[in-house]
């Protein structure tokens, strides 16, 4: 798949899938090869980084935003609060 093809592969499972995990899968099948000895064969890694959305549409500076705290840079982490196994 070319970068492209990635970024629409992706955006189109977005908004079919309830975690981003389950859209990794989807990716990491779909560039899997059917047989061995061809492209798709070598260990893959995909990350995919979603961004929260503003919880207002008013525009704001950086300076009036507040820090992250350590909680809110990692919120899917295992055990955490966003935790989907717990």
């Amino acid at each position: 798949m070319t970068s492209q093809e990635v970024v629409d592969f992706v955006h189109k499972h977005l908004n079919t899938e309830d975690n981003l995990s389950d859209v990794c899968e989807k990716l990491l099948n779909r560039c899997v090869a059917p047989t061995s000895g061809g492209e798709g064969c070598d260990n893959m890694t995909v990350i995919i980084v979603q961004f929260k959305k503003p919880l207002s549409s008013a525009a704001t500076t950086s300076t009036e935003q507040p820090a992250a705290t350590a909680e809110e840079m990692r919120p899917n982490e295992l055990g955490g609060p966003d935790d989907p196994q717990r």
